[in-house]
């Protein structure tokens, strides 16, 4: 959502972030019609389908059906429809930049994603892109980048560290190092990794962009 916030030039939806508010919440209260204050656990939770199903431009009936296997909450499609509006109607910009995106992709027969990588449409079985695509492709290809930068940049500077990288698991970075360096490997991660953020995506709000722990194991601190 920060990396759609920043590529369509969205002000409403990169003052949430600014301002450190919880999107999560904030499209709660403005799908319902509440302050946030007032938002349940059950509307939040119902609330991150709209937000990540937004991004993807999916339609109402497809909303429906992620919120209920992703998430568990019951939505019917006019209710799915109604929550995209209010979400689009909060956020105009990020909805104008999506369809004017996915026209000039369309229309030149590729989405540019990231860092120079493309995806054609001559590529796709259908021969052209989907409006999903368009939307999205741009959105999770930068995200990408971040993480990537992210890899590179840690796993230079971890040298003298013992121990070190273990696994990626979508936005996380999980280290494994000796106890006695667990504090140094922490700051470095946290440093690196809202640094590969910034170099990708410059200028946009950088608090709480990472939360870095520490534990025995990685269930500890999940």
């Amino acid at each position: 959502m920060r990396a759609a916030a920043w590529i369509s030039r969205d002000s409403a939806l990169t003052a949430v972030y600014e301002q450190e508010r919880d999107l999560h919440t904030e499209t709660a209260a403005v799908i319902a019609g509440i302050s946030p204050a007032e938002v349940s656990a059950a509307q939040r939770q119902g609330a991150k389908a709209v937000n990540f199903g937004s991004i993807y431009g999916v339609g109402s009936r497809t909303l429906a059906e992620n919120a209920f296997d992703a998430y568990g909450i019951d939505m019917t499609v006019a209710e799915a429809q109604a929550a995209l509006n209010r979400f689009f109607q909060a956020y105009h910009t990020l909805k104008r930049w999506m369809y004017v995106h996915a026209d000039l992709c369309q229309r030149r027969g590729y989405v540019r994603i990231g860092a120079g990588r493309v995806v054609e449409a001559l590529w796709e079985p259908s021969g052209h892109l989907s409006f999903p695509q368009c939307c999205n492709l741009p959105v999770q290809g930068a995200a990408a980048d971040a993480m990537l930068r992210a890899l590179a940049l840690v796993f230079r500077r971890l040298r003298g560290i013992h121990g070190g990288l273990v696994a990626s698991v979508h936005d996380e970075l999980l280290l494994e190092v000796a106890e006695a360096d667990a504090d140094a490997a922490r700051a470095i991660l946290e440093e690196t990794m809202l640094e590969a953020f910034d170099m990708t995506f410059p200028g946009a709000p950088l608090a709480k962009v990472v939360e870095v722990k520490v534990g025995q194991t990685w269930k500890d601190i999940k």
